[in-house]
């Protein structure tokens, strides 16, 4: 089973917990550390609910992506091919990016994947 299929594997799980379903994006996974994509977004961390270091980026388009997450100060990229972003946070919660990608005047949502940091 590929890693992609894996992940969604997860996510449809996820969801099914009433806790996650809740107060959490379909998309989200719960991790220790690590990376969680939807479509053609990807966010990450790594450390824990003491210190971490996040970072989301975008796949194969043009445009921006949106990074939020506990202590950590809402980021949001420039405008360019393969966006991302990143900042240090502490606490625990969901680490949340969302990729819009800028086609003739629109935004076209890319992905809104999110993982939890305990």
């Amino acid at each position: 089973m590929n890693l992609r299929k894996t992940l969604l594997s997860l996510s449809a799980l996820a969801a099914l917990v009433p806790a996650l379903a809740l107060g959490a994006p379909a998309q989200a996974e719960t991790a220790l550390s690590g990376t969680v994509c939807d479509r053609q977004v990807c966010v990450g961390y790594d450390g824990n609910k003491n210190g971490f270091f996040a970072s989301t980026t975008g796949i194969s388009f043009y445009g921006h992506v949106d990074l939020w997450g506990p202590g950590l100060s809402f980021r949001h990229s420039p405008d360019m091919q393969n966006p991302s972003t990143s900042a240090n946070g502490i606490g625990e919660g969901w680490l949340c990016a969302h990729g819009w990608k800028h086609e003739n005047g629109n935004f076209i949502d890319m992905g809104f994947p999110c993982v939890q940091v305990s």
